[in-house]
């Protein structure tokens, strides 16, 4: 089983007002999104930097959200990096608005809320332990958002040497 290793995962302060969201399930951004591109950027991204990851139906989203899914052949960081059903290896999944939701380390899921980069999903205090992560708005955003699906992936998988130069 992993550690996370980090006391803080260092974010900067999110610019602008908290954007409007889904006050019912599913729980989507709905004001202050990013281009296309960026929401294509991010998507390409995601999906072609991670080992052992696959894209994937969702297993808890709309179907217009994609999953990565960590390969079962590989050990699971921590008991709770994945999201419902049970046996899932779903730890994020990107919606077509740009946001995302994704499994941190309950460290990292105070810094996001506290440098307003994103909200506890509605269903938290329910078991669903997941972090609504706002859409990147420019270049400089989609930076934070790679850093926060990372920092995803190796809760999942444990591999906390995992690392990118963003």
């Amino acid at each position: 089983m992993g550690k996370y290793m980090s006391n803080t995962f260092g974010l900067p302060n999110r610019k602008g007002e908290h954007p409007e969201i889904g006050q019912q399930p599913p729980q989507l951004q709905f004001s202050d999104l990013g281009s296309e591109d960026i929401r294509l950027a991010l998507k390409s991204w995601a999906f072609s930097t991670f080992p052992n990851v696959q894209e994937h139906d969702t297993l808890i989203s709309v179907s217009t959200s994609r999953a990565l899914w960590l390969d079962e052949s590989i050990p699971a960081g921590h008991d709770d990096a994945f999201m419902p059903p049970a046996n899932s290896r779903e730890f994020c999944h990107l919606h077509a608005d740009g946001s995302f939701h994704t499994v941190v380390d309950v460290v990292v899921e105070d810094e996001i809320i506290q440098k307003q980069w994103g909200v506890r999903h509605m269903y938290y205090d329910r078991g669903v332990k997941e972090m609504l992560v706002y859409a990147p708005r420019d270049g400089d955003e989609l930076i934070i958002a790679k850093k926060i699906i990372t920092e995803s992936y190796k809760y999942a998988s444990g591999d906390i040497k995992f690392n990118l130069d963003l």
